[in-house]
């Protein structure tokens, strides 16, 4: 029995936008094809998505933003062409309804490792949204995926303490703007800064009111590799998830991090992501939480569908042992042998001075820390 879900839809290809878009229906494509190239496909339980509701999208987002979406979505299908909603945010005739298909297919996931049959969730969506805000698109992004699902996680299947971990390449700045003042979530991010969105994501920004603490940003050095995350993740995200000790876990899952990815400057590799995805399953054993991953970023085909079907193999892995011939498989044959096959960061001074300021901040927070 396969220990992860995947949520997935041939409708999702339905949102369109500009030929030389970076967000484009290849993306799913390109996982679809390697899944099926490496005869995964019935590795794990496959789940049809449901659109979510005003109602529900609601949880997180203003009414009147929903209906301008619905609007302009009206707009686009009497033209029958594009609407530029932001510099770089577009909907097509059928955007909108593939929006809340995204958003309804993380209701789905959350709801399947609730019922105890699987332990871990991939929604494999379109368009992404993490940088969705209240009232406003953003980044390629309409709804808040993974907020509405977190919200509806809470409030209809009892999940009191949710982790939010964010490891795609920008800040979660959306994700971050709906839960700053709730200590009910504890929110990552491990970012590149400076970068863009330009005026957020500094490790300052941690939280309001009773939310103080709960908003760990962790922003990284331009050419931070696999070193620099895995030093983040072990010295600041481990320890305060044993202290937060979440019901659930919520992955805004982005792959533009990696070194192939056109939109960033960082140096994560494949094997990077597989052992970060290890990581994600140790907390998930330390601490019993069900997990659910959400496709954000990554916009090289063939980067972001390995790194993805990393993480879906390392999450349905039955045992450590397969889960290191997973690992392993994802180490390129030509390095030379007894080299470290991970990637370094291109300062690393400069990357452990960076953890080490954000670890000292929160520690005033979090006694693991101290």
């Amino acid at each position: 029995m396969s220990r992860l879900a995947l949520v997935r839809d041939l409708k999702f290809r339905d949102h369109t936008t500009p030929d030389t878009h970076p967000e484009s229906p290849a993306r799913l494509v390109a996982i679809d094809k390697m899944l099926k190239s490496k005869a995964l496909d019935d590795k794990f339980k496959q789940l049809t998505p449901r659109a979510a509701s005003e109602e529900e999208l609601s949880s997180v987002h203003s009414p009147a933003y929903i209906e301008t979406l619905k609007k302009n979505a009206e707009v686009a299908e009497k033209r029958n062409s594009l609407i530029k909603l932001d510099g770089d945010t577009y909907m097509g005739p059928e955007t909108y309804e593939t929006a809340k298909l995204a958003a309804g297919a993380g209701l789905v996931a959350v709801e399947s490792v609730n019922d105890d049959i699987h332990d871990c969730s991939f929604v494999a969506v379109r368009p992404p949204g993490h940088h969705a805000l209240k009232n406003k698109p953003m980044g390629f992004c309409l709804f808040n995926n993974i907020a509405v699902a977190t919200r509806h996680a809470q409030t209809k299947l009892n999940a009191k303490r949710v982790m939010i971990l964010d490891w795609d390449v920008h800040h979660g700045n959306g994700t971050q703007a709906m839960f700053y003042d709730d200590p009910s979530v504890l929110f990552f991010s491990l970012h590149q800064y400076p970068f863009w969105p330009y005026d957020t994501g500094w490790f300052m920004e941690d939280g309001k009111g009773e939310g103080r603490g709960f908003n760990v940003n962790i922003p990284l050095p331009k050419g931070t590799g696999d070193r620099g995350y895995f030093s983040a993740f072990d010295q600041i995200v481990k320890p305060v998830t044993a202290e937060f000790q979440p019901d659930l876990i919520m992955v805004s899952a982005g792959y533009d991090a990696h070194e192939m990815d056109p939109l960033s400057q960082q140096r994560v590799t494949t094997l990077g992501f597989a052992m970060l995805s290890q990581r994600l399953a140790d907390l998930r054993d330390m601490t019993g939480a069900k997990v659910v991953c959400f496709l954000e970023g990554g916009y090289n085909t063939q980067s972001l569908s390995e790194s993805a079907l990393a993480t879906m193999q390392i999450l349905n892995a039955q045992d450590a042992q397969e889960a290191g011939q997973v690992q392993t498989s994802y180490v390129i044959p030509d390095v030379v042998s007894g080299q470290n096959p991970i990637s370094s960061d291109k300062s690393p001074e400069q990357v452990d001075e960076r953890v080490l300021e954000v670890r000292k901040h929160f520690s005033k927070y979090w006694g693991n820390l101290r």
